[in-house]
């Protein structure tokens, strides 16, 4: 559950022990460390897990994950990254009955030595990048190297949550966006892509965010705006295909189990690649997005759609 407070909501017994996972970044990379924080969560079994990060994000989280929720982004937690925090501090106070942390931060952070005033028996820190190539859900679950893992383990899950869209039979979804510029597959390839599926009789939805607001949709396209990320996983769930960037949205269609074909340019699928029960990677010709045709993107779809 969210603290209101943020500090001084107790809901677990004496006999609990806290243990805290920070993770402040974005959409898809919380999703690839889902495996390992499950992981976490099985190695502390009885323990009260708090999460510090984004709540917005936790909300995709599997049930039974995180027992509290505090936001990284609030002031009050931002003594943890500088000098140290006052141990007669209600922060100070909360954080003292710390037994264990997983943080998913750079080692220039200091939130690791901070936690480290306070004497918790154990801390985990792994950069939140890899620095040699290997898929990133497997270099978080490397932080559990004496744990064996199987295909399912390695796929991240979200939360199973009754959504609030209705979702057409046959929808795919479309994401023109993602976090930066330089994937993105020209928007022009989307449109066409759109004009193809809906004459081949598939209903089109597109999902669109703050990044994405200024597209000039096709006429009469229907979109999903701005919408929840636990609602958007929904209705994932229930979309026959989802088409997108290297974006944390084709990580969520991936982990929500929708058939989905992710588009990438320069950036290597052997690291970034989303992971699902059904996901196929198409990468540009020459690393060049604008290279990659409709026609092409369409016949890869139409290989889950008919298939």
């Amino acid at each position: 559950m969210v603290s209101e407070t943020g500090l001084l909501c107790y809901h677990f017994s004496a006999s609990m022990h806290l243990s805290l996972v920070y993770h402040a970044g974005a959409l898809g990379d919380f999703i690839t460390t889902l495996p390992a924080m499950s992981a976490w969560r099985r190695r502390h079994p009885r323990d009260w897990i708090l999460l510090l990060g984004v709540p917005e994000l936790a909300a995709v989280a599997p049930q039974g994950l995180f027992d509290e929720i505090w936001d990284a982004r609030s002031p009050r937690f931002a003594a943890l990254f500088a000098d140290g925090i006052d141990p007669a501090s209600p922060l100070g106070r909360r954080l003292s009955e710390l037994r264990s942390a997983l943080l998913f931060s750079h080692v220039s952070s200091r939130l690791s030595t901070s936690l480290l005033r306070l004497g918790p028996t154990e801390i985990i820190r792994q950069d939140p990048f890899p620095s040699q190539r290997t898929h990133i859900v497997d270099y978080h679950l490397s932080l559990f190297s004496g744990n064996a893992f199987s295909e399912e383990d390695r796929q991240p899950r979200i939360a199973s949550v009754q959504g609030t869209i209705p979702v057409p039979r046959d929808t795919v979804a479309l994401h023109p966006g993602s976090g930066g510029p330089g994937k993105n597959w020209p928007f022009s390839g989307f449109t066409v892509l759109a004009g193809l599926l809906s004459r081949a009789g598939y209903t089109v939805r597109w999902i669109i965010g703050p990044a994405e607001e200024d597209l000039a949709l096709p006429f009469a396209a229907e979109a999903w705006r701005n919408t929840p990320l636990a609602d958007l996983a929904a209705a994932l769930r229930d979309c026959r295909l989802f088409v997108g960037n290297d974006s944390g949205v084709s990580h969520l269609a991936a982990a929500a189990g929708c058939a989905t074909v992710a588009l990438f340019g320069a950036t290597d699928p052997g690291v970034w690649a989303p992971r699902g029960p059904r996901v196929r990677v198409l990468q540009a010709p020459g690393a060049t997005m604008s290279a990659l045709s409709a026609e092409t993107v369409f016949s890869e779809c139409l290989g889950f759609l008919r298939g």
